[in-house]
């Protein structure tokens, strides 16, 4: 009876997707390209995020930035839909991760807790143009959503390396790393011991963050603050 009812399941799920599609670009075309999230005081980390125009269960198809699922609890969005004027992040049941209210045709702004508020917003973000004028200035390693965070310093001294320092909170793990090199080559930045003894090597995902596959998910690295132990 469970593997009747799963099979139902997935054909019922399967059929609602093929009908969505073609619904759902008339409402979703006027909101699709691309928008920039960002924190609402100074110094809070933004990210790009597209709007797509194309039907997935429940709303229309949407594009994460690395550096989104490094700053924000949006891990679990698969898609994203228009309820009552509001832009709302939902994830694979259709359930709203996080609602983002009209202020006009090119800004929404919603809550993420009672500490963050965020703003939605036309356009995609400006990103350094060279890994020199980007890896100089304090940066976190951390999990989803900033968790765990370690602190670092980084200073470019050409286009493909430089010196880091591990700096305020870092968990055990990391902390106790001989951090102080980093060297990049094309799209990646390796992490190095003063003996040249690799450390971490990453790879950059979207012009302000970079990624690797840790021992318990994935980790990101980018401009951040440093937790003060």
């Amino acid at each position: 009876m469970a593997v009747k009812t799963m099979v139902l399941t997935a054909l019922m799920l399967g059929g609602a997707s093929a009908a969505w599609a073609d619904d759902q670009l008339d409402w979703a075309m006027p909101l699709a390209g691309e928008w920039t999230l960002a924190g609402v005081n100074d110094g809070d980390p933004y990210c790009a995020l597209r709007l797509g125009d194309e039907g997935v269960i429940g709303g229309a198809d949407i594009e994460l930035s690395a550096t989104c699922l490094r700053n924000y609890p949006l891990d679990e969005v698969a898609g994203w839909t228009l309820r009552d004027g509001d832009i709302v992040l939902i994830d694979a049941l259709r359930q709203a991760v996080l609602a983002f209210a009209a202020f006009d045709d090119d800004i929404y702004g919603a809550d993420i807790d009672e500490f963050r508020r965020v703003a939605l917003s036309r356009g995609a973000p400006d990103v350094p143009g060279s890994m020199d004028e980007l890896l100089s200035g304090t940066f976190t390693l951390s999990g989803p959503d900033n968790t765990e965070p370690c602190g670092f310093m980084l200073e470019a001294q050409s286009a493909t390396e430089g010196s880091v320092s591990q700096e305020g909170a870092c968990p055990a793990s990391w902390k106790a790393k001989p951090w102080q090199l980093w060297k990049a080559e094309g799209d990646t930045v390796s992490f190095l011991a003063g003996d040249g003894a690799p450390i971490l090597t990453m790879t950059l995902a979207d012009g302000l963050t970079f990624t690797a596959d840790g021992p318990d998910g994935p980790l990101y690295f980018g401009p951040g603050q440093i937790v003060v132990e």
